[in-house]
């Protein structure tokens, strides 16, 4: 079921409008300065809200992206789906500096050799998808935050998750579990970091938690 999903939406659900659209969504390169500048700009000009929820999201994902992806991903071990398979279409940006200019040419399409013609020092990152997780968690976590408003973000998210699979670097199995781990840490995470805010809130900083009692101001929940 797998594999024959991951043929679908990398082989047969494509063609070359799309391949750019994905290629690009699935860039973090192209978007990190995009959302330096948005967070930058949130925790300037936003409330308490806001502000609190581009904190809590910067700590969660650095502890599930910094900690468990990278960890599960060594000791996984499992092969990408251009690794494993012969015949994936690998589709990326082309490499330019910056890389925002990749977004205006044609993406790299090529189709993976047979696993023994790859060297065997490479792969073995396919479990799980930093990108799945990572967006699922900041999904989470603005619903958390924001209620109805927060499941906006939930697009971009299953977009991010989707291209993972389009564009042959994960199996399908792998975002979706991804996904799944990234709602129960997120929502893990948040009520750890409410509970530490309860507690320590009132000796480290008395006067702003006198101010703000609660991580989530009770107007949004």
């Amino acid at each position: 079921m797998d594999k024959t999903l991951l043929l679908l939406i990398n082989r047969d659900w494509t063609n070359p409008a799309l391949d750019s659209v994905m290629a690009t969504i699935t860039n973090f390169s192209v978007w990190m300065p995009v959302l330096v500048f948005a967070g930058a700009l949130l925790l300037w000009k936003g409330g308490i809200r806001v502000r609190s929820f581009v904190v809590v999201t910067l700590l969660s994902v650095g502890l599930t992206d910094g900690l468990f992806t990278q960890f599960t991903k060594k000791w996984v071990h499992r092969p990408r789906p251009h690794e494993a398979l012969a015949g994936v279409r690998e589709v990326s940006l082309r490499h330019t500096h910056p890389a925002f200019a990749g977004v205006l040419q044609r993406p790299h399409v090529e189709y993976s050799p047979p696993p023994q013609e790859r060297p065997q020092a490479a792969g073995g990152r396919s479990f799980p998808s930093g990108h799945a997780l990572n967006n699922a968690v900041i999904a989470t976590t603005a619903v958390l935050f924001f209620r109805r408003w927060g499941w906006l973000y939930s697009i971009p998210a299953v977009l991010v998750a989707y291209s993972r699979v389009y564009c042959g670097s994960h199996w399908p199995s792998d975002v979706v579990i991804s996904a799944a781990l990234g709602v129960v840490f997120a929502w893990l995470l948040v009520q750890l970091y409410g509970r530490l805010y309860q507690r320590l809130g009132p000796r480290w900083f008395p006067d702003w938690f006198h101010r703000h009692p609660e991580l989530i101001p009770r107007s949004c929940a």
